[in-house]
């Protein structure tokens, strides 16, 4: 990088500094390991919250607990694979990836990784395709189910104890689900508008404040509601009343209790709990946090100056 570049980003994180947020103090990173002879390309997606990590490596699926990695691979006849979502039980949601013959488009089909196998979830009659998005503790699972990705796709759901037989959302076709919360509340994105939330067949759209007129569901957790606006991202904590997030903060993810990660300009990952500033988090170069535990770890990626990415965790004491 030029040395001009670097004072600018320097002055523009010291003005970042200097509204709403603080530097970080009792937090400490570290790295999770990683298998050898890769190509680099590493990813942490998800928590058990209790210390245990899902993510991916060269398109493998990866776990991490008690500081050690398990190299899942990838199922046979694919690609890839993508690592979404893990409940407290450790079952990873992912999708894993292939290309049909003659096309240049994706084709998914969803699986949860449980008692070492990949277990795939139930297609739709009429669908190829299955990508999942969410999973909460009791193991329901919500997705979207597909035929050609460009012609859109359709909201799924599939209950806990029965993944073989997924059944289709019934929510308007402009709806498009991003998360699940602990009792079954689906968070959904508008093509162009509001963010919804679905509970047992009734609708609610999260209440804008005067002036905004879009919004996009980030994450659901324990009836608190994660997204951003045209000014800024907000913490919902009930379907009409939010909080914004100070500091320009992008945010990622949330965990229980509202705690927040993300990141400022120029990729500096942060906190940020209700009622408080933002806190930027340690890191030797650009990182951001990605995804936040019940137990208040925050888990993200540290960029490589050879364009590799390494997963890290940021603990507090």
């Amino acid at each position: 990088m030029k040395r001009t570049s670097m004072v600018l980003a320097a002055t523009v994180a010291a003005g970042l500094l200097s509204a709403g947020t603080a530097s970080a103090t009792g937090w400490t990173m570290s790295y999770l390991p990683l298998p050898s002879g890769g190509g680099g390309i590493a990813r942490v997606n998800a928590t058990n919250g209790a210390g245990g990590y899902a993510g991916t490596y060269d398109g493998r699926l990866i776990t991490w607990a008690g500081g050690t990695f398990a190299d899942h691979g990838i199922p046979a006849g694919y690609l890839s694979v993508e690592a979404v979502d893990e409940n407290a039980s450790g079952s990873v949601l992912g999708n894993a990836v292939y290309y049909p013959e003659g096309s240049r488009y994706p084709a998914k089909h969803a699986f949860a990784f449980e008692n070492g196998g990949f277990q795939f979830l139930g297609k739709v009659p009429g669908y190829y395709n299955t990508q999942a998005l969410g999973t909460n503790d009791r193991g329901d699972v919500v997705g979207t189910v597909f035929n050609d990705i460009r012609y859109g796709s359709t909201a799924a759901f599939w209950p806990s104890g029965d993944h073989a037989h997924p059944v289709l959302l019934d929510v308007p076709p402009r709806l498009t689900p991003v998360d699940i919360d602990q009792d079954g509340t689906v968070l959904l994105n508008e093509q162009v508008g509001g963010t919804w939330l679905w509970k047992d067949g009734t609708l609610r759209q999260l209440v804008l404040p005067d002036g905004l007129r879009e919004s996009r569901g980030i994450a659901i957790r324990n009836g608190k509601v994660l997204a951003s606006t045209q000014l800024g991202d907000r913490l919902w904590t009930a379907f009409d009343t939010s909080e914004e997030i100070p500091g320009n903060m992008y945010t990622t993810a949330l965990n229980g209790s509202g705690l927040v990660t993300g990141w400022i300009s120029p990729r500096t990952p942060t906190v940020w709990s209700p009622g408080g500033p933002v806190t930027t988090l340690p890191s030797p170069g650009n990182a951001n946090g990605t995804i936040v535990g019940d137990n208040g770890e925050i888990a993200g990626t540290l960029e490589g100056n050879g364009g590799g990415n390494t997963p890290v965790v940021w603990r507090r004491g």
